[in-house]
This record gives structure tokens, C-alpha cells and sequence, in this order.
């Protein structure tokens, strides 16, 4: 086992060099963060000072049953082992999987190391990973972060287990589950509990009003499995707002004190579920428990308030063609998406006040798409979420960036598909009417088997810049 856990983690390693470029995996490994002033005990061995890292900070998804059950870190052998392998992946930043930089406002659930974190467990890798005295361990603390319960007041859960696609290695699949309520009612807390868990890599909520249960009725089952294939995002061309959503590790979520999502009958929740199928494929029953207040208490609205950014991306360099000219990517997403998809590239661009000159010094390798939005109203902002697709190198979501005092609300250095979250701010962030959030959004077409000129669209072979902040509805 121990064989197989190294060569999967220096398999995942080749994936990452190839991926970020600039990265060396050999006996010198390169650093992505200054350890040289941190300061670390003198002969850091496993059982004192890194089994509380890891136990604290990677069991929740390293240990046999997890999505991460494949490298277990169960006993100090495996960790022993893949000693180099741990290195360096935490101090380039891979692992654990938390994709905002340190630049970003705080945020709850930080899955992150600390720089001192990551220097005891560099130095003791360096030094042949010595396992010391089981005695000397002690859990790491908690900080005093209590356990976060909800009640199970409405459970969502398939008749029957998905099956997911035996031909693929990640299947993203949609389920809409009718909202089994006779009264508006707020959602105060939810929490996903995966049933495969070995598959399950993460999930994202939306709300849909009842004006989409047609389009839903023509996905659901149409290829004779429930749900649908929901790759880029659900596909439903209706009003919908994101609840928020989960990643192994995550906690439930309670939303902040008196406030919440107002729900209605005949509304639509509908979970996007992304199965890993690297190592197991079964069926699966996922659970989303919500809790529940009466609509009589009067809590504060809870919204999403959508932002959307222009996506002009050329083909790269030397690649030539009908397929790098922008009127056949119109054309292409007209025939695949219907009529007013050819419109949206342009509308994109009159929504932000820009035009194709903004964008003339797009590169395939370097494509960049930004939109400013002068906020109308004071906002109340508790979270902040970004999507791109699978050609997407960084996001960012700033507040008032060419002011003296900029703030980043949401910064994803290395943009990854498959590591999506919706991010809870640990304090709410107050917007004053007359600020400017900008979002940016920056592709490399060179990442795609079959480039193009890309514009916005539904695909995940297209592409996207949307981000939500979660606010108090005004």
C-alpha cells in the first residue's frame, strides 16, 4: 500500500508541474513561500509536532472511505513514506485543496496551512522524516470553534442511487428535488452528508423558481438515469439564487443570526453533485438536510447577487483557422445553445461599458475578462463565490481596486475546475453605495486539446467569469 500511495502522490505531483509550468519536483524543491525566517523546533519529528498537522488537517480526506482514501495517512508508515511527496505539496500550495491566496479577506473553514505549519513539516521531511515518541503527541487546538449542528428540519434525498457514467472519470450530475412545504419558509442552516463518500467531491445549491420546473422536467431522467449531465453548471435558463455548497472537510453551515433563504411552494432546489471516479463507482444516495424557520419570524432576506464579465479569448499562437474567428464561435454557440446565446458575447461587453478594443491585447495564452460595477445601493456581504471553466488561471473579486484602501473579497491565484466553493466571510463586509467591485477573470487557450476562439457560454469546452456575493436582499 505504501508503494502505491507514493506513486499516486508523485503522479499527482507530475500533474501539478505540468499544470502551474514553473514548478520542479526533484530533490530541490522550489518554494512558493519564504520559510526562511519562520522559525521550527530544531529536530521536528513526526508524533510531536507533524502528526497534529496532518491529523488536524488532512485525515478528513486522507483515511480509508474519504475522496482521499486512495494516499491514507492512517498510521506513521504512510506518512513516513510519502514524506517528500507531503513537502511538496504544502509548501507549493497544492495541498491542503484551498484555492483563495493569503491575500484574500478571511474566510471561514480555511482549509489552509499556516507558514509555520508548512516550515515544520518541510524541515522534517528534510531532515528523513523521523518518527520521535508516540507519547509526545497531542491533538492540535481548536481554537475553541465549537461544532456546528443543524436541524434536519426538511431532508432531500434521491428515491433511488444515482448510478454515475462508467466512461468517465468525473461525472457532474444535477438532481431537482421539489421543495415539500405548503408556506414560505426561511432555510437557516443546511449540511450535504455524501453517502459514496470516496466519490464525492463537492456540491453546489441553487434555488430555482417554479417558472423552471418545465426545463427541469425535460433534463431529469431524459437519458434514462436521474438527474442530468450538468458539467459547466445546472443549464437552466431561469431565476435561480446559490444557496452555497460543500467540499470534503467542509461543516454544515448555519447562516448568519437572524437571517435566511426565503423558499416558497413550487420552488426547485436543485444540487449539482462532481463524483471523483478515480478509484470507486457505486451507486449513490447523498443527503441535504435543511433547516427551517417559519416565515412568521420575519428574519433578513438572504440573496445572491449575480456579477458576470465579458469572455473574448483568441486562439493561441500559431494556431490558425476558421475556428479563431469570433464569428464562428457566435455561430457555434447560436447552433448549440439557441439564438440569444449568440447575442450575449456583445450584450457582455455593453454591460460593461466596453467594447472588442478593451480587448484587443488578449493572447490566447493570456486572456483576460473584467467587468466594474458601481454598487446603487449599501450592501450586507456574508460570502462570495467565482466560477470559470476549464481554461480559467485566476479569479479575483475586488473592492474599490484603483482606491488607496483596495480589498479582495475573493482572489484564486491558481484557478482549478475541479476545487469550487462557495467562501463564508468570517466577519460581514459593509459596501457603501458609490463603491466599485471589479471582477477578473484570466484564461490560457493554450490548456484546451482543441483550441478556438472561445465566447461565453453554457459548455464546459466554453467558458465563463461569474461570481455571486451572498447578501441581504435590499
Amino acid at each position: 500500500m505504501r508503494y502505491i500511495v507514493l506513486c499516486f502522490l508523485v503522479f499527482i505531483s507530475s500533474l501539478a508541474v505540468l499544470a502551474h509550468g514553473d514548478e520542479e519536483h526533484d530533490d530541490d524543491v522550489t518554494e512558493s513561500i519564504d520559510l526562511s525566517s519562520v522559525s521550527v523546533p530544531a529536530h521536528p519529528t513526526y508524533h510531536e509536532h507533524v502528526r497534529p498537522i496532518i491529523d488536524a488537517s488532512c485525515v478528513a480526506c486522507h483515511s480509508e472511505g474519504q475522496i482521499a482514501g486512495y494516499a491514507p495517512f492512517t498510521s506513521a508508515e504512510d506518512a513516513v513514506w510519502a514524506a517528500r511527496d507531503i513537502k511538496f505539496h504544502v509548501v507549493n500550495g497544492i495541498m491542503p485543496p484551498w484555492m483563495p491566496s493569503r491575500a484574500n479577506l478571511p474566510l471561514q473553514n480555511d482549509r489552509s496551512l499556516s507558514h509555520e505549519e508548512i516550515a515544520i513539516i518541510a524541515a522534517w521531511a528534510d531532515e528523513g522524516a523521523p518518527l520521535g515518541d508516540p507519547h509526545d503527541y497531542a491533538p492540535a487546538a481548536t481554537d475553541g470553534i465549537a461544532p456546528v449542528e443543524i436541524r434536519a428540519d426538511l431532508v432531500l434525498q434521491l428515491d433511488e442511487a444515482y448510478a454515475p457514467a462508467v466512461d468517465v472519470l468525473d461525472d457532474y450530475r444535477c438532481f431537482a428535488f421539489e421543495l415539500n412545504i405548503d408556506a414560505p419558509q426561511f432555510i437557516t442552516g443546511y449540511e450535504f452528508i455524501p453517502d459514496a463518500v470516496e466519490m464525492a467531491h463537492h456540491s453546489i445549491f441553487y434555488l430555482f423558481d417554479e417558472g423552471a420546473e418545465s426545463a427541469i422536467q425535460r433534463r431529469d431522467n431524459a437519458d434514462g438515469r436521474s438527474g442530468w449531465s450538468c458539467y459547466g453548471g445546472p443549464g437552466i435558463a431561469s431565476e435561480r439564487n446559490g444557496i452555497g455548497g460543500w467540499a470534503p472537510g467542509a461543516s454544515p453551515v448555519l447562516f448568519p443570526d437572524g437571517t435566511g433563504f426565503l423558499i416558497k411552494p413550487g420552488q426547485q432546489f436543485v444540487v449539482q453533485i462532481h463524483y471523483n471516479l478515480w478509484t470507486t463507482n457505486q451507486p449513490d444516495r447523498s443527503q441535504i438536510r435543511l433547516q427551517l424557520d417559519a416565515a412568521e419570524r420575519e428574519l433578513a432576506e438572504l440573496t445572491d447577487v449575480a456579477l458576470v464579465a465579458p469572455v473574448e479569448i483568441p486562439c493561441p499562437t500559431g494556431v490558425e483557422g476558421p475556428q479563431c474567428e469570433r464569428e464562428n464561435a457566435l455561430d457555434r454557440v447560436a447552433e448549440l445553445y439557441g439564438a440569444d446565446a449568440r447575442r450575449i458575447p456583445d450584450r457582455l461587453l455593453r454591460r460593461c461599458g466596453l467594447s472588442r478594443e478593451d480587448y484587443a491585447e488578449n493572447t490566447g495564452e493570456n486572456a483576460r475578462g473584467f467587468c466594474d460595477y458601481p454598487v446603487k445601493q449599501p450592501l450586507t456581504v456574508f460570502g462570495v463565490f467565482g466560477h470559470m471553466h476549464e481554461l480559467g488561471r485566476s479569479f479575483r473579486l475586488e473592492l474599490n481596486p484603483d482606491s488607496a484602501e483596495p480589498l479582495l473579497l475573493l482572489d484564486i491565484p491558481l484557478w482549478d475546475f475541479h476545487w469550487q466553493d462557495h467562501y463564508l466571510l468570517v466577519e460581514p463586509l459593509q459596501i457603501a453605495r458609490g463603491d466599485v467591485l471589479r471582477m477578473t477573470c484570466v484564461w490560457d487557450n493554450s490548456l484546451s486539446d482543441d483550441p478556438r476562439y472561445v465566447v461565453w457560454g453554457e459548455g464546459t469546452s466554453d467558458e465563463m467569469c461569474f461570481g455571486t456575493l451572498l447578501t441581504l436582499k435590499p
